[in-house]
């Protein structure tokens, strides 16, 4: 599978599903895969796209994380 580095449409799509599928409307799926490649624009020897995609929590952790920390 060729490794995503640009911002196209087709990768942006693909990135917006993938978060998708942790529990996030699209509108917040959006924002969540603009800032990654944002992130992998500002430092392309970090992380993949994928990486960064993958660390990012469900819907369902982050409230959990956000109750807990008041």
């Amino acid at each position: 599978m060729k490794q995503m580095r640009n911002l196209t449409y087709r990768n942006l799509m693909a990135v917006i599903h993938k978060i998708e599928a942790k529990g996030y409307d699209f509108q917040e799926s959006e924002r969540l895969a603009r800032s990654v490649f944002v992130e992998f624009e500002a430092n392309p020897l970090g992380m993949s796209i994928e990486e960064r995609v993958r660390r990012i929590l469900t819907k369902e952790e982050w409230e959990r994380e956000c109750r807990e920390c008041g």
